[in-house]
């Protein structure tokens, strides 16, 4: 993948192409030719509302203390949702999706 470039010409290696692709998945972290970050937040939120839906009893219980289901959303849920985020560009248009998703959940 070339990222940022106007440029052609194919990469090779060993007297080989390199195939070049449009985005990939490293780390969890999807990287893409445009070198933002929209698509990495997207699948984050994704896995980060997947989490907290596989908690749902736990939400719903009666027995377990707001402040106890506060901590435990932080330590799980914003964990996942933050996840490689010191690598992100970061845009007010990102920090507002991710303060909704808060909000949200």
């Amino acid at each position: 993948m070339k990222v940022k470039t106007d440029s052609s010409q194919a990469v090779t290696l060993a007297n080989g192409s390199i195939d070049e692709v449009k985005e990939f998945t490293y780390l969890g972290s999807v990287v893409d030719v445009t070198g933002g970050t929209e698509q990495d937040v997207e699948a984050i939120q994704k896995k980060a509302r997947s989490t907290f839906k596989a908690m749902d009893k736990l939400w719903k219980s009666k027995e377990i203390g707001r402040a106890t289901k506060i901590k435990i959303f932080n330590s799980n849920v914003k964990a996942v949702l933050l996840y490689a985020s010191e690598s992100w560009t970061v845009t007010q248009k990102t920090i507002d999706r991710l303060q909704v998703f808060v909000e949200e959940s």
